[in-house]
């Protein structure tokens, strides 16, 4: 990657160097499908149609869930593919197509809407894309939640991929599971429960890791600022390690709104803290980690994007509720998209699955 650019008047950190990539934010949906001109980025073994690797994430995601190519999934994904996500672990292709045409057949009338996609790397070490959308879907089939209801629910998603050569061979996959289960008529409790009672796969071992180092207080963040990603992990630290809410006025400009799991809203500094207090009191010795950040340069603004882990033990209240087993070991995955404008975040959306946590804390 080229060296960074002097930073704009629109992040407060530098935007490094890179070739141009599709924006996809505020462009007609049939334009986006058919894009026109030359590729602008270096994709050796990948496929010519691909101007880019947003193009790339965004058509084959078309071409899959929308024009129901399912065999696709064998020329974008690599027959050893390893999909994570708060229901286990994914570990072959065959696994990836049956998953699809299991959720096609619950909820077959999907429409999906694409709301970012950041990215980083090349097309010799891999790249890696972070794509946030949402999807309103018709409940036609029976599903792990329960028999066909016919109602239309919506939900926001998270994939965050590693590709090369044309397929992806690791995934990071977060569903808004609250949210879907909410519309379908059910209580994320008995959600939960319905989650904890089936047989478990795989799961991602988390080791428990600990806020306080031999009993000494977090200090301060002592990397960079300058960069995207130094900034994230600036923030992350501020928030969640040293718990210093006060620094949220000066990073989301006062109107700036927040999309987050369970379809909660908040409009804010202040509002978007109290979705953050609401799930510190549910792991209240949580351990924040970042584990990826890349960025896109979209239509409206700069955007981040954040994959995350939040580990801890389990106490009733907050985000996951009343009826939580307490001193459970719980780990979220989580990802988090921010749009700058003015050198402040204007909208961010974080996305989670809440089910999967208390499902996780029910489990002996």
């Amino acid at each position: 990657m080229a060296a960074a650019e002097p930073g704009n008047d629109n992040t407060p950190f530098a935007v490094p160097a890179r070739p141009a990539a599709t924006r996809i934010r505020q462009v007609d949906k049939a334009a986006l499908l058919a894009p026109a001109g030359e590729r602008t980025m270096s994709m050796a073994g990948y496929e010519d149609e691909w101007i880019d690797i947003v193009d790339y994430i965004i058509r084959i995601t078309e071409q899959i869930w929308t024009d129901r190519a399912l065999g696709r999934i064998y020329d974008t994904y690599d027959a050893g593919c390893t999909v994570y996500s708060a229901y286990g672990v994914v570990r072959s292709v065959e696994e990836v197509v049956a998953a699809t045409a299991g959720t096609i057949t619950s909820f077959p009338e999907e429409e999906a809407h694409h709301l970012n996609v950041a990215w980083s790397g090349d097309d010799r070490q891999g790249f890696y894309t972070s794509h946030l959308g949402w999807t309103r879907m018709v409940n036609r089939g029976s599903s792990l939640w329960g028999p066909a209801t016919g109602l239309t629910v919506g939900r926001r998603f998270a994939a965050d991929c590693i590709s090369h050569d044309n397929r992806i061979h690791t995934e990071w996959l977060v569903h808004d599971a609250g949210a879907l289960v909410t519309a379908l008529g059910l209580s994320v409790d008995d959600a939960a429960a319905i989650v904890a009672g089936e047989p478990r796969r795989e799961r991602y071992v988390v080791a428990p890791v600990t806020r306080l180092a031999g009993q000494v207080p977090p200090g301060t963040y002592e990397g960079t600022r300058d960069t995207p990603e130094g900034w994230a992990r600036g923030f992350f630290h501020d928030v969640w390690t040293r718990r210093r809410l006060d620094v949220l006025g000066s990073v989301y400009a006062p109107n700036a709104v927040a999309h987050w799991a369970g379809g909660r809203v908040a409009n804010g500094p202040r509002n978007i803290g109290v979705l953050i207090i609401r799930t510190m009191a549910s792991l209240p010795d949580g351990k924040m980690e970042v584990e990826h950040v890349c960025w896109s340069d979209e239509t409206d603004g700069i955007i981040v994007a954040v994959r995350w882990r939040l580990t801890g033990t389990t106490r009733r209240g907050g985000t996951l509720g009343d009826k939580l087993p307490v001193g459970r070991l719980v780990s979220i995955l989580g990802i988090s998209h921010y749009r700058f404008q003015a050198s402040h975040v204007v909208e961010e959306w974080t996305v989670f699955d809440e089910v999967a946590a208390i499902a996780d804390a029910l489990v002996d």
